[in-house]
């Protein structure tokens, strides 16, 4: 056999492999392309209704029903003093900023004569007030609860409460040290506590009025530090 012939062979063998590999590529089903989901999977918090309060003075952030009353200017009530948290001393030193309320009632005859449910934000650079923000203030009728963890810091927190005079108060305190200053959010129920009128088409039942407490806890835990 010829040199010219040996090539001829070799050529038509690989022309048939070449072949081959090409049918057998064609044949062999490509597995389904499934998406990393660590590289997609995002969150985006749903907003609608809520607006955002920005304190830039004390570096934070907090969200809250748009139907909410904002006020940072507050007048006392009989038992929800305007300290700048709930059960501080009286002679404390620190600065209410803000209250959000988010449920309000009132009525001159059903039950409750007045109820309502609000979350307030506090503060207090004041070393005395700083070095006692995380501790109980057992005086004050505070009772310790579970650690939270929300806005990129660790709170204690604590229950109060206090009834007289047919009216009531009930909440929980939320504390942490930031930046050298004393943080409360708390989260406050007041009200009366009078039934003596008959029963009402206007009363509002006590579970309505405690789903309106519990709600709170969507506005205590948007609180976010901005720095």
């Amino acid at each position: 056999m010829t040199w010219h012939h040996h090539r001829i062979w070799i050529v038509a063998v690989l022309l048939a492999s070449g072949l081959a590999l090409a049918w057998l590529i064609a044949k062999t089903p490509v597995p389904p392309q499934v998406e990393d989901p660590r590289g997609i999977a995002t969150t985006t918090p749903d907003l609608t209704g809520r607006a955002i309060y920005t304190n830039g003075e004390y570096g934070f952030v907090i969200s809250y029903p748009e139907t909410a009353q904002i006020t940072e200017s507050f007048v006392p009530g009989y038992r929800l003093p305007i300290w700048w948290r709930a059960t501080a001393d009286p002679e404390s030193k620190g600065t209410l900023l803000l209250q959000i309320m988010s449920y309000s009632t009132q009525s001159d005859h059903s039950y409750p004569r007045y109820f309502d449910a609000l979350v307030r934000v506090g503060v207090s650079d004041h070393p005395q007030e700083v070095a006692a923000c995380e501790r109980l203030t057992p005086d004050r009728a505070e009772t310790a609860l579970a650690d939270a963890t929300f806005g990129g810091a660790t709170w204690k927190v604590f229950s109060f409460g206090d009834a007289g005079m047919q009216q009531h108060v009930k909440g929980v305190s939320y504390r942490t040290v930031h930046e050298g200053t004393c943080y409360a959010v708390e989260k406050i129920a007041v009200g009366s506590n009078y039934r003596e009128d008959p029963a009402s088409a206007d009363d509002v039942p006590d579970a309505l009025l405690d789903e309106r407490y519990q709600g709170l806890d969507q506005i205590v835990e948007s609180f976010t530090f901005a720095r």
